[in-house]
């Protein structure tokens, strides 16, 4: 893991609990969602608008691995579509960066971060509320 991952780490693990759960509006800066389990902060996932990257962070030692999913709507469509999804399982307190270059400013994307078992699950066991994105 290179220095900025292990500091966007480092960040994320000293996440106050009081904002565990919520989302963030629609914008161009850096975003993230919790998702949270029986009361415990168990992942996160962050857009960080420098660069479109996204960090995927499991959190919890819970048998568990956590994955991403990303949705766009493209412009003139009423429809969310797939758009990327990945999988983060190396375990409690590891995080997971991925780039996808650039977000486009007329397409609206959303993302959320769910708790599954195993890189092959598609049917998440828990789920964080949706995080909103638009460039």
């Amino acid at each position: 893991m290179t220095k900025k991952w292990l500091a966007r780490l480092a960040a994320v693990l000293a996440v106050p609990a009081m904002v565990v759960g919520i989302s963030s509006p629609a914008s161009a800066t850096d975003q993230y969602v919790t998702l949270t389990t029986n009361g415990k902060l168990v992942a996160s996932l962050h857009f960080y608008d420098d660069g479109d990257d996204w960090g995927l962070f499991d959190l919890e030692a819970d048998g568990h691995g956590v994955r991403a999913f990303v949705e766009v709507r493209t412009f003139g469509s009423g429809a969310w579509q797939d758009w990327a999804t990945w999988y983060n399982g190396k375990g409690a307190g590891t995080g997971v960066g991925k780039t996808d270059g650039d977000l486009r400013s007329v397409d609206k994307y959303r993302a959320q971060v769910c708790t599954v078992d195993g890189s092959g699950d598609r049917t998440p066991v828990a789920c964080s509320a949706w995080m909103s994105i638009q460039e």
